[in-house]
């Protein structure tokens, strides 16, 4: 029989493989900002090299996630990946939303830095290529199966509790940005988390996440 819910020892696992690394990895990073006394890296552009290493790591994390899921009798028919006609506009509309409030973060936190230098498309074009955007893709699908997919279908007595849990992780593994980089990926995730709770399609919250990979968190104009 196939199990509709994970317990919370399945998110626990889950979360070790999905992010366990990462988590790792970053508050590593992190405790060499501190030690060089810098609040966020001076370069946080990944190249080519960077990118297929992404896809290969994201690829084999998510193969290991789907055999424990599959071992476990997970329905995957809990996670909503239709496509329909509002697809396209909720992704928009979710780009707009979390790119708007945390461009107000920004400002709010920066008030004197009006002028926020936003790149013009001829100046990106260098800087796409197809692993980007490949990569781009792979890590809005592969983040978001975490936090709207796979933890919205723990039993609703634990839902908020696990939301938390996530928020928390969310930051952890971003942490090698900064600290205040790091709290504005978190704000992401909670606007991403309110959306979810009215919105149960996935695609769209992926298409946003990875639009964002490719330009930044904020409003491209």
């Amino acid at each position: 029989m196939k199990k509709t819910t994970l317990n919370l020892i399945d998110i626990l696992l889950l979360t070790l493989i999905f992010f366990g690394s990462s988590i790792y990895a970053s508050l590593e990073q992190y405790l060499s900002l501190q030690q060089a006394g810098l609040e966020s890296p001076t370069d946080l552009n990944l190249n080519s090299e960077d990118n297929y290493s992404l896809l290969v790591f994201e690829l084999f994390s998510l193969c290991i996630a789907f055999a424990y899921l599959w071992w476990r009798h997970f329905d995957f028919k809990q996670l909503n990946f239709s496509i329909n006609k509002l697809t396209l506009p909720l992704a928009l509309l979710f780009i707009l939303l979390a790119g708007g409030i945390d461009h107000l973060f920004y400002m709010l936190i920066f008030p004197t830095e009006n002028n926020v230098d936003v790149s013009s498309y001829a100046e990106l074009q260098p800087y796409l290529s197809f692993s980007l955007i490949a990569a781009a893709i792979l890590n809005g699908f592969y983040e978001e199966l975490y936090f709207l997919g796979l933890m919205f279908t723990v039993p609703k007595k634990w839902l908020p509790y696990v939301i938390i849990f996530g928020l928390v992780i969310r930051f952890l593994f971003h942490t090698y940005q900064g600290l205040f980089a790091a709290t504005t990926v978190t704000l992401f995730g909670l606007i991403f988390v309110l959306l979810r709770l009215r919105f149960s399609t996935l695609l769209p919250f992926m298409l946003a996440h990875a639009f964002f990979d490719v330009f930044g968190l904020g409003l491209p104009f």
